[in-house]
């Protein structure tokens, strides 16, 4: 059983890490992976073993809240509060009077416990999974602060209180996370907007009259009314009226298109004006918006090797962060004998170290990049294609729906046979090669009715055998339909070029790479396609394994190698190569082998790569900033360089970890 929770008070990476380990350590749960980025977990588990409540209460014994909707967040209030009494407190520390220090007390005790609860709560979490977090850090800090002020209000401790010390701390770390998850909110809009997509009641046709259901009470064959300004729910296919409908969350083209009787609409596309009545072709759980969210869902679970090393690095961070400042402590106590300058200089290197940059600096910018991708229908199914992509020099093209359309036409053929058009109808629905769909596109249109054929065997690059009948290629490169050696019919196409195709070739030739072009087609054809995109190297009258061979030849050589194909016949070739990209439609991007499909043609490459390369860039940048603040603030938050009069308040410490996060989170939301 698959369930995907969404969780309440993450505030970093490592908060995700120790629900991550908790749960894992559960009898009877198989898999689970925690999204820092959207507050969510998603789970695997045996339910003969566990339930799902079970699940949620060791989620929320951890300190964090299980919410089956989206609530009001109060963060903004309690800020406002926070910020409030921490002025209040700066401002009573001119007041030289017995009841100062006691309000300063007082007003400190409430910001350590309103304004600290979310820290304290995910700090003890952390502790009892045995996974430090960066609010078990802010904890330490301020509670030790509070804690010596308090003692020294008494006169139990030598030195002044300093509650300011403990309250700008908090009300400072809440600041950052408030302005951080703002930025982020915004970062993931579209995320949300696409996982709100599935409204809950559909609008269907019944006996004349149109009623509301339920949205998994739809199946094939009903009847659904979508009107101006709504969603369409379920794929279609238009049986009556005409709209303009909006497709921008599914091809990436803002321009809206027509769409009239006989078309399909896919979900989550918008009707902007118009009505129309649609048959539904799939169910509510196998329409496209639905296996777009799987996809999407699925996609941010997996963690791209540079991900995972920055996840190991803020896991270690935390315990030798709390080492550091007990060494700190311990070394100022004993050269000054200064109790407050050996407590101030250890809580700043427990304030001022920012685990959180390390954490966010790769799943943030990964997110961001993923979320781009899906706005320009670029559906990424491997995040690592980020990472990848950067370090191609050589990309191969197919030619067949690649760089030409996706269908090619029949414009002439020969038939030497009364019943060879039926044949080879009957034996084109038998494959998914572009040939065999335009035969029987061709065929359907002059009224013909396939038959049924059973036992059919498609070889890939070769054509279909039904028995004794064969449908695909002769020797001279001609589609042909076969029955032993005696030839029905002869079939000629007509296949245009993709008219950005050029384009994406002379992007990628200007970046420096290898292009070249690879085909089953014969090596007229290919030559002519060739010319007219601009490439100069190229295969042809390849086999699938021929290809492979080639691919694995040229990545023996020492080169990266980019495939572009259709994702369905390029399957074997596709899975060797280092980056897979597919030129497909959005109605079957799931069946695709590959690492991106472009929905909108291959003329979306150039900004697939782009992005690949600002994303890596940004990550590698963010991971920098993350090394050399860490590098620097730890030393002056120890107060090696008090002597030139250089170190950190505790508070300040605090505000400078704010603004090393939110660096990271504002340089990986930033646009190209």
């Amino acid at each position: 059983m698959k369930s995907t929770l969404r969780v309440e008070g993450m505030t970093c990476v490592n908060c995700a890490r120790t629900i991550e380990l908790t749960l894992r350590k559960m009898g009877g749960v198989k898999d689970v992976n925690v999204s820092f980025e959207l507050g969510r977990v998603y789970v695997e588990y045996d339910e003969n073993l566990i339930d799902l409540d079970s699940i949620r209460q060791v989620i929320e014994g951890l300190g964090y809240k299980v919410v089956e909707y989206e609530v009001k967040n109060k963060d903004k209030e309690i800020l406002v509060l926070c910020s409030i009494l921490s002025f209040a407190i700066m401002g009573l520390m001119f007041y030289h009077s017995p009841w100062s220090h006691l309000l300063q007390m007082v007003f400190a005790g409430i910001v350590q416990v309103v304004g600290g609860y979310k820290f304290y709560r995910s700090a003890w979490g952390s502790l009892k999974a045995g996974v430090g977090n960066m609010d078990l850090l802010v904890s330490l800090g301020s509670t030790s602060a509070y804690l010596y002020s308090v003692l020294a209000t008494f006169g139990l401790l030598s030195g002044s209180p300093f509650f300011e010390t403990s309250a700008f701390l908090i009300t400072f770390v809440r600041l950052g996370k408030f302005i951080e998850d703002k930025v982020k909110e915004r970062a993931v809009k579209d995320l949300k907007l696409l996982f709100g997509l599935q409204t809950s009641k559909v609008r269907v046709l019944e006996k004349g009259q149109e009623v509301f259901v339920d949205l998994w009470s739809v199946f094939k064959g009903d009847l659904v009314v979508v009107k101006s300004g709504e969603m369409v729910p379920v794929d279609l296919v238009v049986k009556e009226g005409s709209a303009e409908v909006d497709e921008s969350l599914i091809t990436g083209e803002s321009v809206p298109v027509i769409k009239r009787e006989g078309q399909t609409v896919l979900s989550g596309s918008l009707v902007v004006t118009g009505r129309i009545v649609g048959e539904v072709q799939k169910p509510a759980n196998q329409s496209y918006v639905f296996m777009l969210i799987r996809l999407v869902e699925e996609t941010l679970k997996k963690k791209p090797r540079v991900h995972l090393l920055a996840d190991r690095v803020s896991h270690y961070f935390v315990q030798f962060v709390v080492s550091l400042a007990l060494v700190v402590f311990v070394l100022w106590l004993w050269k000054t004998g200064n109790l407050q300058k050996a407590v101030e200089f250890s809580l700043a290197v427990l304030v001022v170290s920012c685990p959180c940059a390390f954490g966010i600096a790769v799943p943030l910018a990964t997110t961001v990049g993923l979320l781009r991708c899906y706005k320009r229908g670029l559906l990424v199914k491997n995040p690592e294609v980020f990472e990848r992509i950067p370090k191609v020099d050589m990309v191969l093209f197919d030619k067949t729906g690649t760089l030409t359309q996706q269908t090619p036409r029949v414009v002439s053929l020969q038939t030497f046979s009364e019943d060879a058009l039926e044949l080879a109808y009957s034996i084109a629905n038998n494959s998914n090669h572009p040939y065999s769909k335009a035969i029987a596109e061709y065929c359907e249109s002059l009224g013909l009715k396939p038959k049924s054929f059973e036992g059919c065997k498609e070889m890939a690059g070769v054509g279909v055998l039904c028995g004794e009948y064969f449908l695909g290629r002769s020797e001279d490169g001609r589609v042909v339909l076969k029955e032993g050696d005696r030839v029905l019919a002869v079939f000629d196409f007509e296949t245009s070029i993709d008219p950005k195709a050029k384009e994406a070739v002379d992007f990628l030739k200007a970046k420096g790479l290898r292009v070249l072009m690879l085909t089953g087609d014969s090596c007229d054809r290919a030559q002519k396609i060739a010319q007219e995109v601009g490439i100069e190297e190229y295969h042809c009258r390849l086999l699938p394994e021929e290809k492979l061979s080639l691919l694995e030849g040229y990545q023996k050589q020492g080169f990266r190698c980019a495939y572009v194909g259709d994702g369905i016949n390029d399957a074997p070739v596709m899975s060797r190569a280092d980056v897979a990209i597919a030129v497909g439609s959005a109605a079957d991007f799931t069946k695709r082998v590959c690492d991106v499909v472009l929905l909108g043609g291959v003329g979306s490459l150039s900004y697939l790569f782009e992005l690949s390369q600002a994303t890596y860039r940004r990550i590698k940048q963010n991971l920098f900033w993350a090394f050399v603040y860490n590098t620097l603030a730890i030393p002056i938050g120890a107060g090696l360089l008090s002597s030139y009069g250089l170190y950190l308040k505790p508070e300040f410490a605090g505000l400078l970890m704010a603004v090393s996060s939110l660096s990271v989170v504002l340089n990986s939301v930033r646009s190209l």
